[in-house]
């Protein structure tokens, strides 16, 4: 079948089937596991009882998420609490849950994050006259906090 005919329609086992791949995949919100239903082009009811299906059998959860999502794009992404925070509500994730995440980040490796990417720019930047304010916009658009960017910038 050449890509442009059109597909048969998923039968429900089978976007089951898919569905189950998709969130064991890695972990899925509930609004991604929502929007690859819509995708799917299933009728309102099919969609609602494999949401149902794939919620109760824990192939996807809004907490589980959360806290990798967080702890993932802090440690690999070099992310701010701003930012992750930001881009979990963007996902519909719940404010407690939100809060639950950013509390799973150790403090001590935050700052130490912060001390580490503030050096890496204060080379980077090392021969431009704007460089302190560079380096913490540089920071701030990583989604740290302003206050703790100048306080480790010394000012």
């Amino acid at each position: 079948m050449s890509r442009f005919q059109a597909q048969k329609p998923l039968s429900p086992d089978e976007a089951l089937q898919k569905m189950e791949r998709f969130c064991a995949y890695r972990e899925r919100c509930p609004k991604e596991v929502r929007n690859k239903l819509a995708e799917m082009g299933l009728s309102r009811t099919d969609s609602e009882q494999i949401f149902q299906v794939l919620q109760a059998d824990n192939f996807f959860n809004e907490a589980r998420f959360a806290l990798s999502f967080a702890g993932g794009k802090f440690r690999y992404n070099a992310w701010g609490r701003v930012r992750i925070r930001q881009e979990l509500k963007m996902r519909s994730i719940a404010s407690d849950l939100i809060e639950q995440a950013l509390d799973s980040i150790d403090q001590n490796e935050y700052e130490a994050l912060i001390r580490k990417l503030l050096d890496k720019k204060r080379l980077q930047y090392a021969e431009d006259p704007n460089a302190r304010e560079k380096t913490a916009a540089s920071l701030i658009r990583a989604g740290f906090e302003m206050d703790l960017v100048f306080r480790f910038l010394g000012g």
